[in-house]
C-alpha cells in the first residue's frame, strides 16, 4: 500500500468511526430497529477490514 492509499484508508476509517459513534448516540434503550442493527454490523465489519489493512487490530 503506497502512502496515498494509506492516507485515503485512514481517512475512510476516521469517517466510519464517526458514523459508528453517531449511530451509538442514536441507539435507543429499547425496541432497536433491524435497520440499526444491520448498520452497526456493516460499520463494524468495514472498520475491522480497514484496521487490518492498516495493521491496527483494535476492537471497537
Amino acid at each position: 500500500m503506497d502512502e496515498n492509499q494509506r492516507k485515503m484508508t485512514e481517512e475512510r476509517l476516521d469517517v466510519l468511526q464517526k458514523e459508528l459513534a453517531d449511530l451509538k448516540l442514536r441507539w435507543p434503550a429499547h425496541s432497536i430497529k433491524p435497520a440499526m442493527l444491520i448498520e452497526l454490523e456493516e460499520l463494524e465489519k468495514e472498520i475491522d477490514k480497514l484496521r487490518q489493512l492498516l495493521g491496527k487490530n483494535k476492537s471497537v
